[in-house]
């Protein structure tokens, strides 16, 4: 079943320093228990990333399994490696380059045989990227008015779109494993999510053409920013009766 001390040098010739890890063959063997050939196999303490190894070399061998790991970015005191979270994502990064190094040496693909998919996504837990009224600022005007200031431009200042696309697609009830496609309708990059299930525009200038267009494709929900119709009530009302006529039942702007 492999043992910590067998790990931990495998982990040394590849670069990863740490001193505890988890026996890899033991993992790949009580996934094998646990789970038939697809499934998520869950870590809730990621550390140096052996669950994730397990679950990429059985996927090797057959199966499309998933892994989720979870780190606290405890201190290491190394400069290559800031904290463990940063050991984990390394850990990960170098199997899967090795796997796939090893995949192309090989001969081409059977006939219809698709090429793995092992890449990876990395989220950190983070306040929200919209700003939320505060209930408990004083009534008074002029707390009001700071209030209402603040929330004239109310995403929180430094966040990418790739933030806002996560968090409306969490909060919209898809996983993160969804995927997601860019397209560029009527000049605009516009999000496909779960295969046109839900498109998601989140450019600040919105235009007709492209309300029409994401409309044009029948999608089950549109979500736009508010920012993006700029005040403009009339584009807003023009774009929740294009998206009704079209048969979309859920349009709404963050």
């Amino acid at each position: 079943m492999g043992t910590t001390e067998r790990m931990r040098s495998e982990l040394e010739q590849m670069g990863i320093p740490f001193q505890y890890p988890k026996p890899k063959e033991l993992l790949k063997y009580l996934i094998q228990v646990g789970l038939e050939s697809a499934g998520i196999v869950l870590d809730f303490f990621g550390g140096s990333g052996t669950t994730a190894q397990a679950v990429l070399e059985l996927n090797k061998e057959s199966g499309t399994r998933n892994f989720i790991l979870v780190q606290l970015p405890e201190p290491t005191e190394r400069k290559d490696f800031p904290t463990i979270a940063d050991i984990t994502k390394e850990r990960v990064r170098r199997v899967i380059k090795k796997l796939n190094d090893e995949d192309a040496g090989k001969l081409d693909l059977e006939k219809g045989e698709k090429k793995p998919d092992r890449g990876f996504k990395v989220f950190k837990l983070q306040s929200s990227n919209f700003k939320t009224w505060n209930a408990d600022v004083p009534k008074e005007p002029e707390a009001l008015a700071q209030q209402l200031e603040m929330h004239v431009h109310h995403i929180v200042e430094g966040r990418t779109p790739e933030d806002l696309l996560f968090e409306i697609l969490l909060k919209s009830g898809f996983p993160p494993t969804t995927p997601i496609e860019t397209l560029t309708l009527a000049g605009q990059p516009v999000f496909s999510i779960a295969e046109g299930a839900m498109l998601i525009c989140l450019e600040k200038k919105l235009t007709p053409e492209v309300i029409k267009e994401m409309a044009a494709r029948k999608p089950q929900r549109v979500v736009c920013l508010d920012e993006g119709f700029a005040g403009n009530d009339q584009l807003k009302t023009n774009a929740v009766q294009t998206m009704k006529t079209k048969g979309v039942t859920s349009f709404r702007t963050v």
